[in-house]
C-alpha cells in the first residue's frame, strides 16, 4: 500500500466521519469522536480486506467507516434508537 492510497482512505473515513455527523445531527457523538471513528473504521475495514486477499478496498474502507460509526452512534445513544417508547 503505497502512501497515497493510505491517504485516500483515510479521505474516505474522513468523509464518512463528516456525513455521520451531518445525519446525526445532535442525537450522535460530536464531530472529531464521528471523524475520528470514521478513519479507525476505513482503516479496519481496509487492513481486513487487503488480509483476505480481496478486491475492492476503497469500497470496504467506506463500508467499515459506516459499520463503525453506526455502532458507535447506536451505544452511545441518551436513549437508544431501537427502544419502543410507548408504556404500557
Amino acid at each position: 500500500m503505497t502512501l497515497m492510497t493510505f491517504l485516500g482512505y483515510i479521505t474516505i473515513g474522513l468523509i464518512i466521519g463528516w456525513l455521520s455527523r451531518l445525519v446525526t445531527k445532535d442525537r450522535g457523538v460530536t464531530m472529531w469522536p464521528s471523524l475520528g471513528f470514521g478513519v479507525l473504521g476505513a482503516i479496519a475495514g481496509t487492513l481486513i480486506v487487503q488480509f483476505l486477499g480481496l478486491a475492492g478496498a476503497a469500497f470496504y474502507a467506506a463500508v467499515g467507516a459506516i459499520g463503525v460509526l453506526f455502532t458507535v452512534n447506536v451505544f452511545r445513544q441518551e436513549e437508544p434508537i431501537f427502544t419502543n417508547t410507548k408504556t404500557i
